[in-house]
């Protein structure tokens, strides 16, 4: 585990989005913000006022299934280091950026930007 000033970045189970109603929940309440390499649909959290997350990531976003696989690796990996900042929304990422390298800082940068939005968005 890597901390950070004390602080424990974890990813426990409480921080997903499991089931399909969740995801139907989410798609039918949220609101969308598009970035360079996500697409983000927010809703506000329902049950612990905590940031969670849902990720989709089908063969339209690329056929080879390692590719895909390392996707849902660095979007976790994203989450899980914003989510001490994040704010109480239930989120699904959904990756559109087509090109066939990923690096984590700059979707963790476009990450934080797109929950700002989402938050400004909601409350409107």
């Amino acid at each position: 585990m890597q901390q950070k000033e004390g602080l424990r970045l974890r990813f426990p189970r409480a921080a997903q989005i499991r089931h399909s109603k969740e995801y139907a929940r989410v798609y039918r309440r949220g609101v969308r913000v598009r970035g360079r390499w996500i697409l983000l649909v927010a809703a506000p959290a329902e049950q612990p006022p905590t940031a969670r997350i849902g990720l989709s990531v089908g063969r339209k976003f690329h056929k080879s299934a390692v590719f895909r696989n390392r996707t849902r690796r660095i979007l976790r990996e994203a989450f899980r280091l914003c989510r001490p900042q994040a704010p109480a929304l239930d989120m699904i990422l959904i990756p559109v950026g087509k090109e066939d390298f990923w690096k984590l800082a700059p979707v963790q940068e476009e990450l934080q930007q797109l929950m700002g939005k989402a938050v400004k968005k909601l409350s409107s």
